[in-house]
């Protein structure tokens, strides 16, 4: 008997589950987030801030992406930035609607930025406050100075030599203390002429790329060999289009640009937090500092030291690479 009411209880209890609905709504209750990317950067005259809001639906995710009121704001936000030790002095920001977004998950070309006519001073900290409704959304970040005069190496005569070999050479410059990360390109310019035109055609490359970082020491140093710079020579200058290369008649070294991008704690930190990890621990926390919202509001400058080549490097370079069709 005993045997008979625990087998009625079980089926009673299967007959009941098995009636329970199997729709699980995984979307909790909305919730306004504002996320907010922004960078200061005292040598430039105007400043943007990307602000939009996150968004959840029962729809896929990637198609939703696509409808502009999935993450942008409708109505317009109080938008401000003011320096710590001077709250009179605000920035109030406007908006702009670019149309040059570059295709991919989220809507495109057209997208709305926050813009001010505003340039941050070096050296000072400035507060970033956002209102949308009732909600107070702010963040800090401190500028710093930089300038080409930070790069020490190369030194400051006008022309320098580039050797086809594998010779580490070092680009040298001063470690800001608002500004632990630092990367450097060097970039070469030159200039062609085209069969049947008198018009002058400006083009560059890219040949060395370095990332740096730097919590210690007066410094930081980066190296990279000449051997690079002849390799890139030969991969980048010559057209892909095999007959808009033989319409090239002429071209001429320009200038060789050594670019050091200084970026802010926040933004390092930031950066750092979403680089690949070799930890078999994939899952790490999201860094934000931004109040009451997320993304990421910080500082960033740029220091650039121009050079040109010296006449032995250009004469090599005639001599040793004739197809490239360079004069000088």
């Amino acid at each position: 008997m005993k045997k008979l009411s625990l087998l009625l209880l079980t089926f009673t209890g299967l007959m009941l589950f098995n009636r329970c609905s199997t729709d699980v709504d995984i979307n909790a209750d909305y919730q306004q987030i504002t996320v907010v990317y922004g960078l200061l950067d005292p040598y430039e005259d105007t400043t943007y801030l990307k602000i939009n809001k996150a968004f959840l639906g029962s729809e896929n995710a990637l198609i939703m992406a696509k409808i502009p009121d999935s993450s942008e704001f409708i109505e317009k936000l109080d938008v401000r930035i003011w320096p710590e030790d001077d709250p009179q002095d605000i920035a109030y920001f406007d908006t702009i609607t670019i149309t040059n977004k570059e295709e991919g998950v989220f809507y495109n070309p057209n997208q709305i930025i926050y813009y001010s006519a505003f340039q941050p001073e070096t050296d000072k900290k400035y507060i970033l406050r956002i209102l949308y409704k009732e909600t107070e959304i702010t963040a800090d970040a401190a500028t710093f100075q930089f300038v080409f005069t930070d790069i020490t190496s190369p030194g400051f005569a006008k022309k320098i030599g580039i050797n086809d070999n594998a010779d580490p050479k070092a680009v040298i410059w001063n470690r800001k203390e608002e500004a632990p990360r630092y990367d450097l390109t060097i970039r070469f310019h030159y200039k062609e002429l085209m069969e049947g035109s008198a018009d002058t055609v400006f083009r560059f490359f890219d040949w060395h790329k370095d990332t740096k970082k730097s919590l210690i020491g007066l410094e930081v140093e980066s190296y990279y060999t000449g051997s690079t710079f002849y390799a890139a020579l030969t991969a980048f200058v010559p057209y892909e289009d095999a007959a808009k290369e033989a319409k090239v008649t002429d071209r001429f070294t320009s200038t060789l640009q050594y670019i050091v991008e200084a970026g802010g704690k926040e933004l390092n930190t930031y950066m750092e937090v979403n680089e690949p990890s070799n930890s078999i621990i994939q899952d790490r926390p999201a860094y934000t500092n931004i109040n009451n919202g997320i993304g990421i509001f910080s500082s960033r400058a740029t220091a650039i030291k121009p050079k040109k080549l010296n006449d032995v490097t250009v004469a090599y370079i005639k001599e040793s690479y004739g197809w490239l069709k360079f004069r000088y």
